[in-house]
């Protein structure tokens, strides 16, 4: 039995309708596309599920589907709002915050499929990891830190920190081939291990134990119900001032800061008054002078320069939020006038390059994607500074940059940072700029396939409604996107 099955290879391959090498235990087509394998075993087929060889009962279509992509009535479903909507809009004010996930909406699960070798389960994983994951969450291939720098602390000894990490990669890729239930145990074991990694019985603090941390940051960006985004972001950020201490208070830009600085400023945009007064940690912390800022960093997508402006925006934003603008003196408010102009000027002049390596390695086409979606946070940080400031100037201003932001997503097969899309989302104009952007998620969608992309679209569709219900209602429509917007949600839906 076991020859015939065989000879028939894989069931992946024969759904492909390509020829199988019938490799054990997967086939080595499987494994060079990063496919789940599903194996040679026999399969059950049911009546009711036609296979081509059995009657199919004719029964009236009861499903309801949605309009196509190119229907002239795709993107109108975020129009249907609902009583809690319709209650937020009426209150005469702005809401306290606005709930973004439907009870009633759930992600497709994913199918499981029984993989019997434990070890060749976690090679398989592994190599996922390598060959699909660390490429796409990295703009930059070249010098790929979550590949040349990550993997060789997992798997160079023993100790328990290369554990854990490689038991937060193992959760990774399990969960985006197979779901949840496949990545909690390796999760479960990779916070095992980095508990005693930093146990007063451990050696010291170490970067595995910091990348550890921030691994498991990235493993709530794809599951968006695991909710403990924060928490590993905070112990991350506890190790790095550690390390920072033991080396004298001197950090500089490699891969793991620029990891960590990523996702701090972005959870300070979410939460601004989570900045604190001394501004982030990472930026705080930074004492590399020979370091050039206008350079694109993969693991952010645009040069760091952008990341410190944003930072800034939110530092503006924390002000508005504790009310300290109004006690401002004249002259204060002139100085910070001034300050203002200067960080808008400096933005508009930005010039983000790629380091030497990357210009000579890549080809042509990768070349302009990544200096595109530099383009396009750069563009979003502009908007998201002007909005911090309304008058007739800036709001002419702005309306040129979000054209510039609509031919920009228009030149990219697919847009694959949710932050500037966000932004360009929310300063959106016309109801044909706002099926752009659902269309773009769709894309964002079926290229990644990660629950934060989920989370975005429910929060930017809120956002429209209430911006809609407000015209409606004769209120001004200029309104702030952070007055409306509850984004502190469990999800880091930013990353």
């Amino acid at each position: 039995m076991e020859s015939v099955r065989r000879a028939q290879g894989c069931w992946t391959c024969k759904k492909r309708k390509i020829g199988c090498d019938r490799g054990e235990p997967f086939c080595n087509n499987c494994i060079r596309t990063g496919r789940e394998c599903l194996g040679y075993g026999l399969r059950l087929a049911w009546p009711d599920q036609p296979d081509g060889r059995r009657r199919v009962n004719r029964l009236p279509e009861q499903e309801i589907r949605s309009p196509s992509t190119n229907s002239e009535y795709y993107g109108k479903q975020f129009l249907n709002v609902t009583y809690a909507d319709l209650a937020l809009a009426g209150s005469g004010s702005p809401p306290d915050g606005l709930a973004v996930m439907r009870s009633g909406i759930a992600r497709p699960k994913r199918l499981i499929s029984f993989i019997p070798n434990v070890h060749e389960r976690e090679s398989y994983l592994i190599t996922y990891y390598e060959g699909r994951l660390a490429r796409m969450i990295s703009t930059i291939d070249v010098n790929n830190g979550f590949r040349d720098e990550l993997l060789p602390m997992a798997m160079s000894n023993l100790s328990p920190a290369s554990d854990g990490l490689r038991n937060a990669m193992l959760a990774l890729a399990a969960f985006h081939l197979w779901g949840p239930e496949q990545a909690l145990p390796y999760k479960a074991m990779a916070l095992r291990s980095l508990y005693s990694s930093l146990s007063s019985d451990s050696v010291g603090i170490t970067e595995t134990q910091l990348a550890t941390s921030m691994m498991l940051c990235v493993y709530n960006v794809f599951d968006e119900t695991e909710g403990n985004w924060y928490l590993h972001l905070n112990g991350a950020k506890n190790i790095l001032c550690q390390l920072a201490g033991v080396r004298g208070s001197l950090l500089k830009y490699g891969f793991l800061y620029t990891w960590f600085l990523y996702h701090e400023i972005l959870g300070c945009f979410v939460d601004p008054l989570r900045q604190g007064k001394d501004g982030p940690a990472s930026i705080r912390l930074r004492r590399d002078m020979l370091f050039d800022p206008s350079i694109i960093v993969g693991s952010l997508g645009c040069s760091v320069e952008v990341m410190e402006i944003i930072s800034y925006v939110n530092g503006l934003r924390a002000i508005e939020l504790k009310g300290e603008s109004a006690a401002f003196s004249p002259g204060e408010q002139l100085c910070r006038n001034e300050e203002w102009h200067s960080i808008e000027s400096r933005l508009s002049n930005l010039n983000q390059r790629l380091d030497p390596e990357s210009e000579t390695k890549l080809p042509t086409q990768e070349r302009t994607r990544i200096r595109t979606t530099a383009e396009l946070y750069r563009i979003a940080t502009f908007l998201y500074l002007q909005r911090t400031i309304n008058n007739a100037q800036v709001q002419e201003t702005r309306t040129v940059y979000l054209e510039q932001a609509f031919r920009v997503l228009g030149s990219m097969a697919v847009c694959t940072s949710p932050w500037p899309l966000f932004i360009i989302a929310c300063e959106t104009e016309s109801d044909a700029q706002r099926i752009v952007i659902l269309q773009t998620l769709d894309r964002m969608d079926e290229e990644r396939h990660i629950g934060n992309v989920f989370v975005l679209r429910n929060i930017i569709e809120s956002f429209w409604k209430q911006q809609d219900l407000q015209v409606d209602s004769g209120r001004a429509c200029n309104i702030k996107w952070w007055d409306v917007v509850d984004l502190n949600t469990v999800a880091p839906w930013f990353i």
